[in-house]
């Protein structure tokens, strides 16, 4: 191992600038070719895009940044429980076809938050928005910060200053160009972030001798125990927390939320969007599996010498593009290709949120306000908002840091926006006896008690990591090539990194694992809902449709419609 951070090479900076020409390239290109006059245009490319370029979109989307470098640390320093992320992805994407999706195109619906004011009123609807809003800004500077940081590792440029550029070139490409750039752009970056993550995955595996090396690697290191079956609500990797928490994040953020309802209503009809939504999920299981096997792989390169611990690296999130750096890259320029990657898939996922938050703030809070302006007014308003959106999100990079592990800040986050708006979705479509006043009393309280527990747990120690050694690192045997900023320098040299993380003093309601806010909200917010609405009159749906198909009383037209004289009837009029 070397004893200092390897930096970029001239041709590693030629392809990582051939990368954001392109990018800016096709924002370009839209812009000028479509001017986007029209809203419809601007947030939902006419309705006529193909399913490939969607469904490349919906992976760039989902495999963002934080998820490349954020899975593959995971298995390093805590071992292999996320795996169970592959089967929940197929899981997600079967509850999306036979159960939300039929409903969002059944009911003609662009926007997610207007099935809040068919179900309930304009007021749950705006809190709906709102929340969604506030949750989306807050994703912003994480999508943002995570390649800033592998970008920081490789050229020691300074990380805020990368974080402001970075931001202004995906706010700049996706004010100009709406959806049909944000789309194409999330295509390119999508077969990017394959092929890189492809080559990694072969040169690294190669590097190590093989599969059977990382295995027997990972079983030294304590890094498989695959499931976790012991209900704490301290432990980190449960089954318990994937199965009855994580479960319904992967739902809501795979599959719910607006980012990707938006991206399946702009498909002609629900049989494109649906092969769209698989070519998203196959895509999603290989992406992963590279993920979780690089990160074993990284574990075993470093098996004996861990770069965090001795100090070559600062974050432990960084130890990912320094073993690129080191020793999965395929030919000299390939690390430009490989942080041009990380890079993409953060802008991707950043342009997605400027593009629907943006859509959301107008559709909901400005349009029913302004009505005797022009479409071209109409888009100028829209693509401020995405600027004022963008320019916030890069301001909440600077407080972002004190939040763990980027796997770790990335549920939170996620967690948030599923209490609020997944908690309403299901209040709605699987408790007919909700009404208005449950809905936001249920939303209100869960992401209260969702936010108290974020906020009391800043404070505490991080989960211990498993073993990190650091016996083998052949350069300790002189201090003197200790790289100043190493803990080394300071301490004596021992076998195993401190397994900081007690906290046994920190009250317990705050030492429960972010793992499981999730389920915690969720509970909230059905049982305070449920029991306000029955206080306060229940409610009775009049439209069906607004409900999951087994939970809809047949009407008396839907009874004649099925009996067998009115079927033979229809048979023969045809």
């Amino acid at each position: 191992m070397s004893q200092a951070a390897i930096q970029f090479s001239l041709l590693d900076y030629f392809f990582f600038s051939i990368v954001f020409l392109v990018t800016i390239g096709i924002g370009l290109f839209y812009a000028f070719r479509n001017k986007h006059h029209s809203i419809y245009e601007f947030l939902f490319g006419g309705k006529n895009l193909s399913i490939l370029p969607v469904a490349f979109s919906l992976v760039a989307t989902s495999i963002s940044g934080s998820s490349i470098i954020g899975q593959s640390m995971e298995v390093y320093a805590y071992g292999l429980h996320n795996w169970i992320y592959i089967p929940m992805g197929l899981l997600t994407t079967l509850i999306m076809q036979f159960i939300f999706l039929p409903i969002f195109f059944e009911l003609q619906l662009v926007s997610t938050f207007t099935y809040f004011e068919m179900r309930f009123d304009r007021s749950v609807k705006h809190v709906a928005s709102a929340l969604y809003i506030v949750t989306g800004i807050l994703l912003i500077p994480l999508t943002i910060y995570v390649p800033a940081l592998a970008f920081q590792e490789v050229t020691g440029i300074n990380l805020y200053l990368i974080t402001m550029i970075m931001g202004s070139i995906c706010i700049w490409y996706t004010a100009i160009g709406g959806i049909r750039a944000v789309v194409w752009t999330d295509a390119f970056q999508c077969i990017l972030i394959l092929i890189s993550g492809g080559v990694i995955f072969i040169v690294g595996l190669r590097s190590v001798g093989g599969i059977t090396n990382v295995w027997e690697a990972l079983g030294r290191g304590e890094r498989l125990t695959i499931i976790k079956t012991d209900f704490n609500l301290e432990t980190r990797g449960s089954i318990w927390s994937y199965i009855f928490s994580n479960m319904f994040i992967s739902v809501y953020v795979f599959g719910i939320n607006q980012s990707f309802i938006q991206r399946y209503v702009a498909l002609p009809d629900i049989s494109k969007a649906k092969k769209a939504m698989w070519l998203n999920t196959f895509f999603c299981v290989i992406i992963f599996f590279l993920q979780i096997t690089i990160g074993g792989i990284i574990y075993t390169s470093y098996e004996n010498c861990d770069p965090l611990s001795v100090g070559i690296v600062k974050k432990i999130d960084q130890i990912f593009p320094y073993f690129v750096q080191e020793r999965a890259s395929l030919f000299e320029g390939f690390n430009g290709i490989f942080i041009a990657g990380i890079t993409s898939a953060g802008l991707s996922t950043t342009s997605t949120l400027l593009n629907t938050i943006g859509g959301t703030i107008y559709s909901d809070f400005v349009s029913t306000r302004v009505t005797d302006t022009s479409e071209r007014t109409f888009s100028r308003i829209i693509k401020i908002i995405s600027v004022v959106v963008g320019l916030i999100g890069i301001a909440l990079v600077f407080v972002i840091e004190r939040m763990g592990t980027i796997f770790a800040i990335t549920s939170q986050c996620f967690t948030l926006s599923t209490v609020a708006v997944f908690g309403l979705f299901a209040n709605g479509m699987f408790i007919p006896k909700i009404n208005a006043r449950g809905a936001k009393c249920g939303v209100v309280c869960a992401m209260i008690v969702v936010g108290i527990l974020i906020v009391g747990g800043l404070n505490k120690n991080p989960d211990p990591v498993l073993p990190l050694r650091t016996d083998g690192c052949s350069f300790l045997n002189s201090t003197s090539n200790v790289p100043s900023f190493s803990p080394m320098n300071n301490s004596s040299i021992t076998k195993f990194a401190p397994r900081n993380g007690q906290n046994d003093d920190f009250p317990w309601i705050f030492r429960i694992n972010f793992q499981f806010y999730c389920l915690i909200g969720i509970v909230i917010n059905l049982s305070v809902g449920y029991i306000v609405s029955i206080l306060s009159g229940g409610n009775e749906i009049k439209n069906q449709k607004l409900l999951v198909s087994f939970l809809r009383k047949k009407t008396p037209q839907d009874l004649l419609m099925n009996c067998p004289e009115m079927q033979r009837l229809n048979i023969l009029s045809k």
